[in-house]
């Protein structure tokens, strides 16, 4: 598929309000793209490049990228922003200075990959030289491609794509592309749970498609080491005796007023180019990460220490609620204070001034293991095996 036609698909999911009207586009997009290209186009719906818990992000800013739409265009700065003012978008005026620029009308020639390619290296260029080189890279990609798909590359890069739509809705779509409705979204959504990276799961449902409804229903994804689960959230009820009717045997803990946490923990996982925190010898792997999928690894290097030390595991995921305390007298600390933590800088200083304790309380993988459909009171068990409750 021609990036053009995507930018197709792109217009129509802007000027749809409806929902319902969103999912019918996005499933005759995934039914015509390849099994190939079906996951780059979930990336770049997103306005990404990888899943949301990978840390890449493009880093322009519109002063750069005015400078990109002037090179590709031949004009001035002063003159794009000029009519970046009128237009309020930044998308728009590069769509319009390609209309009036475009030497070839009928250009239409790169293809999805070849896109993806070249947003993913304009996202991973960083260091000395960095700005020029990508200004570089995107002024050539802007200068070939045609004027509609100009807008779109250019929200994309600048976090701005903003579709009106969120995952559920990408998973709908999925379901709607292999059954042509919604019967099929509880099943991929479980998938996602476990494995919040849509392209690797739209990949996943093309190729179980082509072999049958009857595989995808087969549908089951196994954690993995550094790439996190979805957080369960608690609902309010009213009364213990609904909790139990809704969910059976269960255990009640104290709510600590802290910070939740999932850590993957491996003794096998050797490959030094996996995001995360290994030790001096490489031979452990950590990766934390927060509610939101976000990498928090390098802000905790006490919880990283104290997992080493503890865990009576090889691999492991595992989640807990980080709280501050007096290392004088044991007391917790508010949570006022225990958010002071969450910093990219002076984390050595304030780990020793606040440091914190992780609560522990649910275990989801041991030793090449799901625990996710197991009971609540084996996974429990099994959690205070590994850490000598």
């Amino acid at each position: 598929m021609q990036f053009s036609q995507l930018s197709e698909f792109f217009s129509k999911l802007e000027n749809t309000a409806s929902r319902n009207e969103m999912t019918l586009i996005l499933a005759d997009l995934f039914k015509k793209s390849s099994q190939e290209e079906i996951g780059y186009i979930c990336y770049l719906l997103q306005g990404r490049v990888l899943p949301l818990f990978e840390p890449i992000e493009f880093g322009l800013a519109d002063k750069m990228m005015i400078k990109a739409i002037a090179r590709a265009y031949g004009k001035k700065e002063e003159e794009v922003n000029s009519l970046f003012k009128k237009r309020g978008d930044l998308g728009i005026t590069g769509q319009e200075l390609g209309i009036k620029e475009l030497k070839n009308p009928g250009i239409k020639e790169l293809k999805i990959n070849e896109v993806y390619e070249a947003l993913y290296n304009l996202a991973i260029t960083s260091g000395a030289g960095s700005v020029e080189k990508k200004v570089g890279i995107l002024s050539k990609l802007l200068q070939n491609s045609d004027p509609l798909s100009v807008r779109y590359i250019i929200r994309i890069t600048l976090a701005k794509l903003r579709l009106g739509f969120s995952d559920m809705t990408i998973l709908d779509g999925l379901s709607w592309m292999v059954t042509g409705n919604k019967s099929e979204r509880k099943n991929i959504e479980a998938a996602y749970n476990v494995r919040p990276d849509l392209g690797f799961i739209a990949k996943t449902v093309k190729e179980l498609k082509n072999k049958g409804i009857k595989q995808l229903r087969n549908l089951r994804i196994k954690p993995e080491i550094g790439v996190p689960i979805l957080m369960a959230r608690a609902e309010r009820l009213s009364s213990g005796e609904e909790i139990i009717k809704k969910i059976g045997r269960c255990g009640v803990e104290y709510k600590y007023d802290g910070f939740r946490i999932q850590v993957h923990f491996s003794k096998e996982l050797t490959n030094k180019e996996t995001p995360g925190l290994f030790d001096e010898d490489k031979k452990s792997f950590m990766r934390l990460f927060s509610r939101n999928l976000e990498d928090v690894t390098s802000m905790y290097p006490d919880i990283v220490k104290g997992v080493v030390d503890q865990i009576k595991a090889k691999e492991a995921i595992f989640e807990g609620e980080a709280i501050a305390f007096n290392p004088k007298t044991g007391e917790y600390l508010p949570f006022q204070e225990t958010v002071q933590r969450k910093r990219k800088y002076d984390i050595g200083q304030k780990s020793i001034d606040i440091p914190l304790k992780l609560i522990v309380f649910e275990l989801l993988y041991i030793d090449g293991e799901s625990l996710i459909e197991k009971p609540w009171e084996e996974r429990r068990r099994r959690l205070e095996k590994i850490f000598n409750f």
